[in-house]
C-alpha cells in the first residue's frame, strides 16, 4: 500500500517517518526487478534462491545509484545497511553469514538464527552480484561487461529455472583478465569465497604518494587482507580525490591469503588522498 503513496501522502497518513520512504525506495525497485530476477528468470533448487532474492536487491541499490536525488549517498548508505544485517550478531551471538553459505538457502534458519536466510539470501546475495559488478569493471569500458554477461544470463534462461553453476558458467564467459586469478578461466575461486563460504575479510589500507615535478605522482598502495584462509582472494578498487571532493575509481588491486600486497602506481596527477572502495561495495569486516 505504501509503495502507491508519494511522499507528500505518506507524511499526510503516518507523519514524518523517514524509515517508510527509505523502506519504499528499496522494497518497490527489489519488487519491480522480480519481472526479470524470479519470473523471467526462475531458480533450480532452494539452493539457487538467492539468483532471485539476492538478485532483485541488488537492483534495488542499482535504482538508488542510477535514479535518485542523492544517488551516490543513497547507494553507499544502502550497502553499509546489508553490511550490518550480514555482520551484526543477533541476541544469541550469532552473525548472519555465520549461520552458513548462500548456497544453503532455508536451510540458515534455526531456532538461533531465524533471520540468517533472509539476511544472507537478500543482503549477501545482493554483495555477490555487486562484487562482481564491481571486480569486472574496468576504466576503459566502465561496466560493459557486466551488463553483457546480466543480459546474457536474462536470454539463456528467459522462463527456465536457473542454477548457481549455470550462472556462474555465464559470469566465465564474461570474465576480465584481472578475473583469471587461478589461471584456469573459472571463476571457482569467488564462489568458492561468497556462495558456497562464510569467510568475510577485513582489510586496512595505507598509502604515500611521491609527487613529480610534472604534475604526475607515484601512489605507493599497501592492502592487508586478514581474518581468511590462504587461498581467499579479492579484487579491491582504489579511488582518488583529484579535488573537489569528487572520488574517482582508477584501478583494482590484488590481494591472497592473510597477507599484505604492495603496489607502486603512476598517476597522471598528484590527488588529494586515495581510499580503498570509496563505495563499498566490497563486504569487508
Amino acid at each position: 500500500m505504501l509503495a502507491y503513496m508519494d511522499s507528500t501522502q505518506r507524511w499526510m497518513a503516518f507523519g514524518n517517518q523517514n524509515k517508510l520512504t527509505a523502506f519504499v525506495d528499496e522494497v518497490t525497485p527489489h519488487e519491480v526487478s522480480h519481472q526479470w530476477w524470479g519470473h523471467a528468470v526462475g531458480w533450480a533448487s532452494y539452493h539457487d534462491q538467492w539468483l532471485s532474492e539476492g538478485f532483485a536487491e541488488f537492483s534495488a541499490a542499482l535504482f538508488l545509484e542510477q535514479a535518485q536525488k542523492n544517488s551516490r549517498n543513497d547507494y553507499i548508505q544502502f550497502w553499509d545497511r546489508q553490511r550490518k544485517r550480514i555482520l551484526e550478531k543477533n541476541t544469541f551471538g550469532i552473525a548472519a553469514t555465520d549461520a552458513g553459505p548462500i548456497w544453503l538457502g532455508l536451510r540458515l534458519v534455526s531456532p538461533q538464527t531465524h533471520n540468517a536466510y533472509q539476511e544472507d539470501t537478500y543482503a549477501k546475495g545482493a554483495y555477490v552480484l555487486g562484487m562482481l559488478r564491481s571486480i569486472m569493471h574496468t576504466n576503459q569500458e566502465g561496466d560493459k561487461a557486466f551488463i553483457a554477461m546480466m543480459h546474457d544470463f536474462v536470454t539463456t534462461y528467459a522462463n527456465a529455472p536457473a542454477s548457481t553453476e549455470a550462472f556462474q558458467a555465464v559470469v566465465e564467459k564474461h570474465m576480465t583478465p584481472a578475473m583469471n586469478i587461478e589461471g584456469n578461466g573459472r571463476m571457482d575461486w569467488f564462489f568458492r569465497e561468497w556462495v558456497y563460504g562464510t569467510r568475510v575479510p577485513k582489510y586496512k589500507f595505507d598509502y604515500q604518494i611521491t609527487p613529480a615535478s610534472d604534475g604526475t605522482s607515484v601512489a605507493h598502495l599497501s592492502i592487508t587482507q586478514s581474518e581468511v584462509d590462504e587461498k581467499f582472494a579479492m579484487l579491491l578498487p582504489v579511488f582518488a580525490d583529484i579535488g573537489k571532493g569528487s572520488m574517482i575509481r582508477f584501478g583494482e588491486w590484488r590481494v591472497v591469503g592473510n597477507n599484505t600486497a604492495t603496489y607502486d602506481v603512476k598517476l597522471p596527477v598528484t590527488p588529494k588522498k586515495l581510499e580503498l572502495d570509496s563505495w563499498k561495495e566490497i563486504l569487508q569486516r
